[in-house]
């Protein structure tokens, strides 16, 4: 074995190995206590709100309760904003270097702040907040045990995030493909060997735990015996039109929404946007189980043929929007199930009104329904193959995937032809811009020098995650060293990038290179609005 090899195992497989297994570990621990304790504090919060249906009288008390409840999460959230909204966005924004995170404050902040909104039945899930949670701990998990070596936090930080995704939903499959799709939308061998690893450990640990204290693992409990036919596969299709053309309204409405909350009610103080959400909810609640929650029972029961066509109308116009005004107002709580839920809706809608018309047989109805969810889900936050993934690891197996994939496409078709814009995009662009408030952007235009030992020696371009916005040019290679597509000690590497924060991006870039003596070559200047950066 040359030197080569063993300085490559030394430094880059069994850091990552052995950080991504540790990181699983402990996401899979922490989020089986976080689905415990969410699955009893939604329990509860079913049976005070089944109590109060039975005395109406009660429901001043109930709204006075939540109400309180309210200013409590309010008050969390203003002392940590990365709390706020959806999970999932906000790991990614965070995973990509674009807003700071405090490991050790999120995990504790995010995880009573969570229980608090499932308390009061608004309509958010677990997922967002595992996810989060699963990134919170693979930084804590670098700091903990390679504190020497930052370069490896975006790394570990994708390993935990992914276990947190599978924990969460029981399917380590998509967990694996959110780090390329979503996470950092490419793939690479070693964001493979983080994920991996990370989702291996994690969903390992989860089982077992779930296994000796007798908790379910998957989200979803179903089985399907039947195979839609070929001659019916242009429902699937209808059905994936009708969820991207719902997508569309979803996304539109959301950004109406925001818009009103931040400009026309831009002097309403938080707490009481806050205070409003959890008494709507508490509202709604009183008068129906299917408007809260995450929407894991309603999906569980539209799979099984029940609700009234007008009903399914009414809970999804409005579980819509009291899920667009509490993400855009800053509750905490995640997006992925309730998401799933539109598309169970959507796709019972079309199943009910396909099998009352005599068009399909009863007997695929729950087909359609899946094939909804996956749409949906793909058309909403545009991951075709993680839907499809999830729909085979979590819904309908292998048996139906090639209708189900009918679906996605023509629902991913749908509104890739409108040009509109990921509901998770939109959500991560706010949260950027809100850490950007107020800071003046400067672009930079460097030569860097790959110091001796530094991390990038031996990887490739694709391999590193360099900073945000940060585009390397080009690569001149240090005489003495062998030509190749990986970096070598005195490569120097022509790179352009903007900051708004130089200490830290600095600090993120000398990570990978090494620390840098000053070049004349670099050249930094206060960008302007027809300065154009280079896309990652």
């Amino acid at each position: 074995m040359d030197n080569k090899t063993i300085y490559y195992i030394k430094k880059t497989v069994l850091p990552s190995f052995l950080l991504s297994a540790a990181a699983g570990i402990g996401t899979g621990v922490l989020i089986f206590l976080f689905k415990v304790c969410s699955s009893y504090v939604i329990g509860l919060s079913g049976n005070i709100y089944s109590y109060v249906r039975e005395k109406p009288v009660l429901l001043p008390v109930l709204i006075l309760g939540v109400s309180l409840i309210s200013l409590i999460s309010a008050l969390i959230l203003k002392r940590s904003p990365n709390c706020r909204g959806g999970g999932i966005p906000t790991a990614i924004a965070s995973l990509r270097g674009l807003v700071p995170l405090r490991w050790v404050k999120g995990i504790f902040m995010l995880f009573g702040s969570a229980m608090l909104t499932y308390l009061c039945g608004v309509p958010l899930g677990n997922e967002g907040p595992s996810v989060q949670m699963g990134t919170a701990l693979g930084r804590g998990t670098v700091r903990a045990f390679s504190k020497k070596a930052p370069a490896w936090d975006r790394y570990i930080m994708t390993g935990g995030a992914c276990a947190g995704f599978a924990a969460a939903t029981g399917a380590p499959i998509t967990g694996i493909f959110f780090a390329f799709e979503e996470a950092h939308r490419r793939f690479s061998p070693m964001i493979f060997t983080v994920a991996a690893v990370s989702v291996v450990f994690g969903s390992t640990t989860i089982k077992i735990l779930c296994d000796i204290f007798n908790v379910s693992f998957s989200l979803f409990d179903f089985t399907i015996e039947t195979v839609l036919p070929t001659h019916l596969f242009w429902a699937p299709l209808l059905v994936g039109i009708v969820c991207g053309i719902c997508a569309i309204l979803f996304t539109k409405t959301y950004t109406a929404i925001r818009k009103l909350l931040y400009d026309t009610l831009s002097s309403v103080p938080f707490a009481v946007k806050i205070a409003v959400i959890f008494a709507s909810t508490a509202v709604l609640g009183f008068f129906s189980a299917e408007l809260i929650g995450s929407g894991h029972h309603l999906i569980e029961e539209l799979i099984h043929g029940q609700g009234v066509w007008y009903m399914l109308i009414i809970w999804l116009c409005v579980r819509a929007l009291v899920l667009i005004s509490a993400n855009n107002t800053g509750v905490t709580g995640g997006v992925f199930v309730p998401t799933l839920a539109f598309g169970a809706i959507i796709g019972a809608l079309c199943g009910k009104a396909a099998v009352s018309l005599g068009l399909v047989p009863e007997e695929y109805y729950m087909i359609l329904v899946i094939t909804g969810i996956a749409s949906f889900l793909a058309a909403a936050s545009k991951t075709p193959i993680t839907a499809i993934t999830f729909a085979g690891e979590a819904l309908c197996g292998l048996t139906n995937i090639l209708p189900v994939t009918i679906g996605v496409l023509f629902a991913y078709l749908t509104v890739e032809g409108a040009c509109v814009t990921a509901f998770n995009d939109i959500i991560l662009e706010s949260k950027v811009e809100a850490a950007q408030e107020g800071k003046t952007p400067t672009v930079f235009d460097r030569f860097v020098k790959v110091n001796a030992d530094s991390f990038v020696i031996g990887k490739e371009i694709r391999d590193i995650l360099w900073p945000p916005t940060c585009v390397v040019l080009s690569v001149t290679k240090a005489q003495d060293r062998p030509s190749g597509s990986t970096l070598s000690e005195d490569d120097v590497l022509h790179i352009h990038y903007l900051a708004y924060d130089i200490e830290r991006t600095n600090n993120a870039l000398e990570a990978l290179v090494g620390v840098q003596i000053s070049d004349s070559r670099n050249k930094a200047h206060e960008s302007d609005e027809n300065h154009q950066v280079p896309e990652t």
